[in-house]
């Protein structure tokens, strides 16, 4: 996990940089949500699990975590949520009801902990509510994100993520032709069934997003990035149904991509 930095004075982000390719990365992020009743977004990866409870812990104290928001029951977004729940008791599980049931399938999820939410729900967290929210590409039906509605921070589970030259902090850092390809290349990933689309609605869907009127946006696979850059972000993902669906890596290509990887972690890591 990289060093954890903080976008919005309550808002803390807990990244990771994945490599992919020789090229380019990809961040997975946990957030800290800094509010009365202290909320943790998603947990990230299982091997980063002992610098994400430092973090937490950090920033909150475990022992005060009330709410984990699980976004959904994919493995880069619950690395370390049995551990979290073990070491913060307080904490609630707030997540996708099938998220909960598909869960406890491999691991005994304890139900009593579960508070179930749906796109539309709202949640009291002490000082501030917390609005569940429909991101507008997905690569799980059981993806629910969130927005502060004190604040207007908007966490996007998968939406708006992006394939990224190098890490980085700021999503504006990020030139802009490089920020629109990679999250374009992301989305049409991520949800491949973009392209079968019927355009007119899912520009409904958009205008949804668009309704919320976020001052940040917190997307688990993109830097933190202000709200002005809605408009662009929005645009990019209504491309998606017009790109050319990107097909898996063949076993040579795979091959090769981890081969880059290898080659860049070599390079970064310190002379012995």
């Amino acid at each position: 996990m990289e060093e954890i930095y903080h976008p919005a004075p309550d808002v803390h982000v807990l990244p990771t940089t994945l490599p992919i390719g020789p090229a380019e990365v990809l961040t997975v992020n946990a957030f800290v949500l800094a509010a009365q009743e202290p909320v943790l977004v998603d947990t990230g990866l299982g091997q980063s699990g002992d610098e994400l409870l430092d973090a937490v812990d950090a920033v909150v104290g475990l022992a005060n975590l009330k709410w984990l928001w699980l976004t959904h029951d994919d493995a880069d977004h619950t690395g370390a949520v049995q551990r979290v729940l073990a070491a913060a008791p307080q904490a609630r599980l707030v997540t996708h009801a099938f998220s909960a049931i598909r869960m406890s399938t491999w691991w005994p999820v304890p139900l009593d902990r579960v508070h179930a939410i749906r796109p539309g729900d709202r949640l009291w967290v002490g000082d501030r509510t917390l609005r569940a929210v429909a991101p507008p590409l997905y690569d799980n039906p059981m993806s629910v994100g969130l927005l502060d509605e004190s604040t207007g921070s908007l966490f996007s589970v998968d939406s708006f993520g992006a394939i990224l030259p190098a890490p980085t902090q700021d999503a504006a850092e990020v030139p802009q032709d490089a920020l629109a390809g990679g999250m374009l290349a992301w989305s049409v990933m991520d949800s491949p069934w973009s392209s079968m689309l019927d355009r007119e609605k899912f520009a409904e869907v958009l205008d949804d997003v668009r309704r919320l009127e976020p001052s940040r946006i917190f997307s688990s696979h993109l830097p933190a990035a202000s709200g002005t850059s809605l408009e662009r972000f929005l645009d990019v993902l209504a491309s998606a149904p017009f790109a050319t669906p990107v097909p898996a890596p063949s076993h040579t290509e795979f091959t090769a991509m981890i081969e880059g990887m290898q080659a860049k972690l070599e390079a970064a890591a310190p002379a012995g």
